[in-house]
């Protein structure tokens, strides 16, 4: 087994039963940890002239962090059909979270700000919270563990499934306030938080002017780029302040508009594709949720693609598609 193999996603497919390993990275940091702690552990008892009531504390110590390391990679989610159950076995022995089938609404791909992405299984309580982990991070949209994740675990995960009843429940209260979106006879603007991107976009002005009129920074090229840099961002936040997105039912039309023309799209509703939603992490720590809108390109064999919100909470998500599936009416065909 290569070590390329043993850090990628691995899983067993039983006819009740599928488990997914996750972790193998784990034993590989396990043994990068162990060749360096053996290293710094020969300079210690080689150059410290230290008792062995010292050295053993300090060994047991990184026999534990090893170990941990190495328990992690036994980390694994089961798919139990038998039980109509999924559960995570921290180290491969304790169990830490169950769902029922029942409540499972779907494995979706997690992207970060860095470009890489993981699998995670969704309960229906929770469809865009934090997920459970079932697979490595990947880098590449064509990684072949990936394609072969999506084509043969998650195909059999579902066939473990409860079949869904037709209809779509989340749709079928009729909404008489919105909360996203300002508007009536057919159109509609979502409300943007411009607070935010203004007083961001003004902070990132008043720096540049500032170096400009007080002669701070020496004057080099290095000078002019930090004003030009920070005056573009400045510009970008303030346009995205007052950029709309408005949806007009009559021309059956979305469209993006904002004061500069940056990013200015029309879209035509019947080729609205589906939404999907996007969490974002910054260095693993949770800095929302995308919610994105996809339409297919007429020019070419593609999809154009909007940002339409930033959101922090699985309810706020479930009430914004709520109330974008009642404006759009029959067009909007789910395919989150």
């Amino acid at each position: 087994m290569s070590v390329k193999s043993i850090t990628k996603t691995r899983w067993a497919i039983e006819p009740d039963r599928v488990t997914v390993y996750p972790n193998g990275l784990s034993f590989i940091l396990a043994a990068v940890l162990a060749v360096l702690y053996a290293g710094l552990f020969f300079v210690f008892i080689s150059y410290a002239n230290m008792g062995f009531t010292v050295t053993v504390p300090v060994v047991a110590f990184f026999v534990f962090i090893l170990l941990l390391f190495w328990l992690q990679g036994y980390t694994h989610v089961t798919f139990d059909n038998r039980t109509q159950q999924m559960r995570k076995y921290l180290f491969g022995f304790i169990p830490v979270k169950t769902i029922p089938l029942a409540k499972l609404h779907a494995i979706n791909p997690v992207s970060n700000l860095a470009g890489s992405y993981n699998y995670r299984a969704f309960s229906t309580d929770n469809k865009y919270g934090k997920g459970t982990i079932v697979s490595c991070r990947y880098t590449k949209a064509d990684d072949p563990n990936a394609i072969a994740f999506v084509e043969l675990a998650i195909p059999a995960i579902y066939a473990f499934l409860p079949e869904e009843e037709d209809g779509i429940s989340e749709t079928s209260a009729l909404i008489t306030d919105y909360r996203y979106f300002s508007g009536t006879n057919g159109i509609y603007t979502m409300k943007n938080k411009k607070i935010g991107a203004l007083i961001l976009g003004g902070f990132l002005i008043f720096w540049a002017v500032w170096i400009v009129f007080t002669g701070a920074m020496s004057d080099t090229g290095a000078r002019y780029l930090v004003i030009l840099i920070l005056l573009g961002m400045g510009l970008v936040f303030v346009n995205a302040a007052y950029t709309k997105v408005i949806i007009d039912t009559n021309n059956q039309t979305l469209q993006r508009t904002g004061p500069t023309g940056w990013g200015n799209k029309v879209y035509n509703l019947h080729d609205f594709t589906g939404f999907q939603t996007i969490r974002q992490t910054m260095n693993f720590i949770y800095s929302g949720t995308e919610v994105q809108m996809y339409f297919a390109a007429r020019e070419a064999n593609k999809e154009d693609v909007i940002t339409l919100q930033n959101f922090r909470s699985s309810g706020q998500i479930e009430r914004f598609l709520q109330e974008m599936y009642q404006i759009m009416g029959p067009i909007a065909v789910r395919n989150v």
